[in-house]
This record gives C-alpha cells, structure tokens and sequence, in this order.
C-alpha cells in the first residue's frame, strides 16, 4: 500500500531524536517523532505516547480517537512540566495513516510536508506557531504518487522547496529520496539532530461495492417474474405452448423467430435498467463519499486559515469534489451549503468582514435620487463640523438629522446635461465639481454661485476634485495631471501644474488621489504610489500582505482612495468593500509601506460612497439611506461592533 523510509538522520549534535513507526491495525499505522535535549526524556515521553495510542486509536473513528489520546499525552506533558524545574522545549510529531487519510498534531517546531501530484510542496504545519500542546488536529487524503515529509525541525528553514523537489526528481523511490534529502541537510549547519520520516502512497486497491452489478441483475430478474401480471402472462404462454404443439411446422418456425426477437428485446430492457441502476446507483454513492470528503477538506481548511498552503490545498480540494457532483445534479442542496461555506471561509481567509444592517446604525432612511458622494466639513472650528452632506446629480441634502427629511438644496442654474460628480470642503464652504468640469460654491448659508479661475477661461476637464488648506486640487480626465488651484478672495488662481511630464508618463491612469501631507495616488494596476511637492519627490508605496482578491471587478466602477492627516490608516472604497490599510509610519513624511488590515463588505447594496469620521467609524451612503459602522482593529484584526 505505501512504502516507509525508516533512514534516521543523525549528525551528533547535543540532542537526541528518535522516531517509532507502529501498526495499531491492519492499514491503520502511526508515526512519531521526538527532539529532546535530555536524553533520558524522549524514552519516558515516547511509552506515554504508545500508552495512549496503541488500543486507544479505532480505524472507524480514528480522529475522534486520536483527539482524546491527544489530550491525555498534553496532560501528561503539562504534570511533567509542573514537576520539572528544566523548561525544555519538546519538538513532536505524531500522525495517523488510515489507508490513505492522514491524520496529525505537532509540537514546537516540528513540521509536516505534502509534495502533492502536481509537484507542488506544501507545508502542512503553521510556520509561525510554535505550541507548546497538541492544540489541534489536521487532516488530509493522499492520492497516489503523493508523498508526506515530516520532521522535527521546520526543513523549510534548511532546504528550499526546491530541494524537497530535486530529491523528488532524482528518484521516485521513497528510501533514496529520504537519502537525498539527509545529504542535503549534512552539507548545512545545524545546531541540532534532526530526524525525517517520509511516505509515499501508492495505490494498489480498487474499491470494490458490496452491491454488485450480478445482485442487481438477480434483484430486476425476480422483481419482473414476482408479480400477477408475470404470472397471468407465464399461464398465457403455457396454453400458447400447448396450441403451438399441435400447430403446423411454418407456423412453429414463424413463432420461434417472434420469440427470439421478443427475449432479446426483453432482455436488451432488462440489461439496459441494471446498467442505469448501477450507473446511478455508483453515482450516488460516490456523491455521498465525497460529500463527507469535501466537509472534511472545508473542516481542515478551517483549521488552517494561518497556513496560506494548506488553506489552498483543502479549499482547491473541497471545491474539485463539489464540481465533480454537481456536474450529475445530485444532492444539490448539499453542495449549496458545502459552496457557502466554502465563500465564507474564503471570505475569512481573505479578511472580509460581512456586516449586517442594524436599525440603531442607521442614520438617515429617506429614499435618495441618484446619490454620488457623502462629505463632512473637518473644519474643527465650523458648525458643520462632522455633519453630513449627501451630493446627488442635481443638488445638496442637507442638514442630516435622524428620524427629519433633510432639505435637498437645489442648484436652479445647472445645465440640463451637467451634473454633480465630486465635492470637497475649504473651510466653511463646500465646493463642487460638475460634469462639465465647472466648480460650483455652496455656501454655509445654503446659497450656490459659479466660480472663476483667473487668468482662466475655463477650468480644467477635470474627473476629481480634492482640496488641502485653502487649495484645491483636480485631476485631468485625460492626460491625469494634478492641477492645483490656490483660493484668492472670491476666485481661485491660475493653475499649478504638480506632476513633471516624465513621471506623468510612468504614472498614466490615475484612479483617485488622497490627500494627508503628500498625494496618496491609485493607479489602475492598483499600485500606490505617494507625491510630495516640496522637495518634489515620488515615493513607491509598498502593498503587503494582499489577499488573493486584491482586484478590481470590471462590474463595479466606484473606485475611491480616502487619507487624512487625522487618521491612521489608509481606507479604499473598490469591488462594493471598504479596505483597510495600514502604513509603515505615523511620520506621513516618511511612508513607504501600507499592510492590509482587513475589508468590510455589504452584500445587500451598492456602495454609492463613505466617509471617514475618525478611525474606527465610517459613515456608508448607498441609494436608500445613511449607515454608520463601528469597528475596533486589536492584533491587526478588524471587527465590527
């Protein structure tokens, strides 16, 4: 069924390691490996494992099994750290191979491998984690060809990937690749023993059902003659028997065709339901197989959301079985629950936090006519300050009270084909751009004018408008230059051109700009890059720890970028989610990294806009109200209160 290395690797250095290998049942085997320090220790943990293990571990309920022995070992463990005035750290490994199901839990720094039949290497245990307890149990099928590495020590500190692969390529035979490896691993420095184990699985049974085909055909065979129709027939065909006896020799001939005809075509029927018995029969029953599989590979998964591979592999295996199923339309209720498990452990293993609508966070309920953009004055020493505005095509609502129809603010001079796209706030007074690149002036007093640029006949065809001080700033709709335009009195002056030819060139297609000290700028292969005027300078801003859904979907254009000086971290509105990101440096100066955080997703509406009243609240506008989300980042872990 599978070969086993039994090479023990050991380059004399102060610890002892040691590995036992016992079959507990037929095709139901364990394997341990141990790295201790002391080396009078290693014998007494290793006869309370086998304690526990061996007549404790059933092949019909292997995990549940080696879960309770689990917690009888770390008792064991805890009792003799209690006693013990040494704090040796342990590294151990124990698994479970029952037929082709593994089944394992480590200590410390000992680590488990899957070189799978892709040759893709993926580990198995969590890099980052170094337990002090059997935690938790994982678990996993091996196909055939496919080989599990574990070891005392975390190899991958050792040897690259590609080691493991070269070893791999250089012989399929388990034992010479386990020698492979031991050479790679002597040519290192290492400060201690370590001890591997491998497995290669290779299938040599076929799954033979107890319900075969010759039953099936035995069960149709009675079920046709065990009736009172068949019988009624049977008796019609024995007086026919006896007319015939007595009939002429042609007619005996006629009637001896007519009835090798009619059994062959009886028994092409009979024939023909057994095969779409069995078909359908075998289709279910491996549908119900890997039902429980793909719920067992979702189980691990979930186990696993800090193992960026084993996440992978499980949630690729889960969805490979679901694929398999609904392609026969069977159990389809089954795999709708198995498929929404599957989007929200990914929605988990990406960081999205789904919320939910609660009537005490909705601010403002009235139905609002093409909403674009929400915006609060920041200006601290205003009566406006923090309080909302809603800007839709035509005109400003406001003021936003709950449970009162804000006012809608009507600009009565707007063109029949102009429109409000963006908005931004000098001081007391709002400022708008319209899709006909004209800026509009909204004043405290509730009052609407157009405004000039000197020395300007019109103002730049523009997409964005975002403003810092008594400054204005718009971006190109063509060539995306960042215009700035400084406030003079009643009109705003002539245009500064802040972006050099050469860097607008590289940059290309601005998405949205955000303004804090310097210019947040998204470009359309969502990178991020940061602009600073004086002294002019172009800073690469580093994106880490992106999820696999850091993409933009064509279907939904809303796209904003949202810095300030007052905040510390960096918020995007993109795919109808706000994302969260973290920067390098509260110095805005000195940013050269953001690190996502986590994304908050409303499945229910679109996202028309969000403001950002402070961190840890922001305030979403969509088409049918006003709603305001509380939220607390600990541990660089988001949610939602």
């Amino acid at each position: 069924m599978f070969e086993i290395s039994t090479k023990k690797v050991d380059f004399g250095k102060e610890n002892t390691v040691i590995k036992r290998s016992i079959n507990l049942d037929k095709k139901l085997d364990c394997f341990i490996l141990i790295s201790s320090k002391d080396a009078n220790l290693w014998e007494l943990i290793l006869n309370n494992i086998l304690d526990f293990v061996i007549d404790k571990i059933s092949k019909k309920n292997t995990y549940n099994d080696f879960s309770i022995s689990l917690e009888s070992i770390n008792a064991f463990i805890k009792s003799w750290k209690k006693d013990s005035e040494d704090k040796l750290k342990l590294d151990i490994i124990i698994w479970i191979l029952n037929k082709n199901e593994y089944i394992f839990s480590n200590i410390w720094k000992a680590s488990c491998y899957l070189i799978n039949e892709k040759n893709e290497v993926i580990e198995l245990t969590n890099k980052e984690e170094n337990k002090k307890e059997f935690n938790y149990v994982s678990s996993g099928e091996l196909k055939s060809g496919e080989i599990i590495v574990s070891s005392t020590n975390r190899l991958l500190n050792y040897l690259s990937k590609s080691d493991l692969l070269d070893g791999l390529i250089l012989s399929e035979d388990i034992n010479i690749f386990n020698k492979n490896i031991k050479n790679i691993l002597l040519s290192e420095v290492l400060n201690k023993n370590i001890v591997i184990s491998s497995i290669k699985y290779l299938q040599t049974e076929k799954n033979n059902s107890e319900y075969t085909k010759i039953d099936i055909l035995k069960e149709q065979f009675f079920k046709f003659f065990d009736n009172k129709i068949s019988k009624i027939i049977l008796w019609y065909l024995l007086v026919l028997k006896d007319k015939i006896n007595t009939s002429s020799k042609n007619i005996k001939n006629w009637i001896f065709i007519s009835g090798i005809l009619i059994s062959i075509f009886f028994l092409y029927s009979i024939l023909s339901t057994v095969a779409s018995i069995t078909t359908q029969n075998e289709e279910k029953e491996l549908a119900k197989e890997n039902i429980i599989k793909a719920k067992t590979y979702l189980r691990i998964a979930s186990e696993n959301i800090a193992n960026p591979d084993s996440f992978d592999l499980n949630i690729s295996n889960a969805e490979s079985l679901v694929n398999d199923i609904e392609k026969n339309k069977i159990f389809l209720n089954d795999i709708e629950k198995i498929n929404d498990n599957i989007n929200i452990l990914k929605k988990q293993f990406n960081k999205i936090e789904i919320f939910d609508e609660a009537a005490e966070n909705i601010i403002y309920t009235e139905k609002i006519q093409n909403p674009i953009k929400i915006i609060s004055n920041e200006n601290k020493n205003s009566v406006q300050y923090k309080k909302p505005y809603i800007i839709t095509n035509k005109w400003v609502t406001w003021p936003i009270i709950p449970n009162t129809k804000a006012k809608n603010n009507i600009f009565s001079s707007l063109e029949e084909n102009e429109n409000f796209v963006d908005a931004t706030f000098i001081w007391d007074n709002m400022y708008l751009l319209t899709s006909l690149s004209k800026i509009v002036k909204f004043t405290k007093n509730w009052y609407f004018s157009y405004m000039d640029v000197v020395w300007q006949k019109t103002w730049e065809q523009s997409k964005e408008i975002s403003s810092y001080a008594q400054n204005i700033y718009l971006v190109w709709k063509d060539d995306f230059q960042i215009n700035k335009h400084a406030l003079a009195w009643t009109k705003f002056k002539t245009t500064d051109w802040y972006l050099k030819k050469d860097d607008l060139t590289q940059i290309w297609e601005i998405l949205s700009i955000s303004i804090d000290w310097g210019f947040y700028i998204l470009k359309k292969d969502l990178s991020i890059i940061k602009f600073f005027k004086n002294p002019y300078r172009i800073e690469t801003i580093t994106l880490n720890k992106l999820p696999e859904n850091y993409d933009l979907d064509n279907d939904n254009k809303i796209i904003d970028l949202k810095a300030r000086i007052d905040l510390n971290y960096v918020y995007l509105l993109m795919n109808n989610k706000v994302w969260i990101f973290k920067p390098n440096s509260k110095n805005y100066k000195n940013t050269s990294s953001l690190t996502y955080i986590w994304q908050i997703e409303w499945n229910k509406n679109i996202i028309k806009d969000f403001f950002v009243n402070h961190d840890w609240e922001i305030v979403i506008l969509n088409s049918n109200w006003l709603y305001k989300i509380n939220f607390e980042i600990s541990d660089d872990r988001l949610l939602i209160r």
